[in-house]
């Protein structure tokens, strides 16, 4: 007989009463804090950060995004590892970060109910709401404005996903780049597009905060999920995943910045397409090749 399923209060419950403390006595090497950004227009990107020479590589992968960026740092780790033991001088890779769609109000959202959302869920399985009350200037970063995020560079995720919530016995650390998407914009009637150009465009500036977000702290990687879309924000999947493939591609700030970012999409979930097709679908369709790269005939 399989064991129950936890109950994600009492989760969020254990999670507050033994681990958090844990993390903050015995990781020193992983603080709890964060720096929020107001208002991400003000971000320069530097000249030097990006390689107009430099194609970005993309991928779309069926998963959630903390376990695909923990374990794509992992990869690369072994690789330079295997690398300097052979005599090949190079650094080991830094962390890759990942995007939180956050609650603009709360840090972790509903985590301490039963909400099974993304950022809920992450909550539950780190420390990342005790990283999102800490900064170092005293002041709440919170509501987030409307453009602005927070960075939390050592967020410790302690046990798996939602399933079954099990404790791992090696803790690891990777940033969050936590940025409140558009909530529930009104659309048309196909309820697959935005009915008004400024949610759209509003939208569209979140994104740019992410991406300058993870640039001014000095990442190259990026792990993103569904940004936006599901049942807590609703944006269209279709109109998201074409506003990262022109943000990424057409505009020249982000020109060079980047080398790789991976959409992490569960496949199980479904999306408001048409066609009934899910996410994970539709971010393959308008994030592969064909789509995101120029044709010559």
């Amino acid at each position: 007989m399989q064991p129950a399923k936890p109950k994600p209060s009492e989760v969020a419950a254990e999670a507050k009463r033994t681990y958090i403390p844990y993390i903050e006595q015995n990781f020193p090497q992983f603080p709890a804090t964060s720096r929020g950004y107001p208002d991400s227009s003000t971000i320069r990107i530097k000249p030097n950060q990006g390689n107009q020479r430099r194609r970005l590589r993309i991928a779309v992968i069926d998963g959630g995004p903390v376990d695909v960026a923990l374990d794509w740092y992992q990869y690369d780790r072994k690789n330079a590892e295997r690398d300097i033991a052979n005599g090949i001088n190079r650094p080991l890779p830094t962390a890759i970060p990942v995007v939180n769609m956050a609650n603009e109000k709360r840090p972790g959202g509903d985590w301490e109910s039963g909400l099974m959302a993304p950022e809920e869920n992450l909550s539950r399985r780190s420390n990342l709401v005790h990283t999102l009350v800490t900064t170092n200037t005293g002041y709440s970063h919170y509501p987030i404005p409307q453009t602005g995020g927070i960075y939390s560079p050592y967020v410790v995720v302690f046990r798996d996903g939602p399933d079954r919530y099990q404790v791992w016995k090696d803790f690891k650390s990777l940033p969050v780049i936590s940025v409140a998407p558009v909530r529930r914009p009104k659309l048309d009637e196909s309820g697959t597009r935005y009915s008004f150009d400024q949610e759209k465009e509003l939208m569209k500036e979140k994104i740019r905060t992410v991406l300058r977000i993870a640039a001014a702290n000095g990442h190259k990687e990026l792990c993103v999920g569904a940004f936006g879309v599901g049942p807590g924000f609703r944006n269209p999947v279709t109109e998201i995943a074409t506003m990262w493939k022109d943000v990424l591609f057409s505009e020249q700030e982000f020109s060079g910045v980047f080398t790789d970012i991976v959409f992490a999409v569960e496949s199980s979930q479904t999306g408001n397409a048409k066609g009934g097709v899910t996410d994970y679908e539709v971010f393959k369709t308008q994030l592969s090749p064909s789509n995101v790269l120029p044709t010559y005939i």
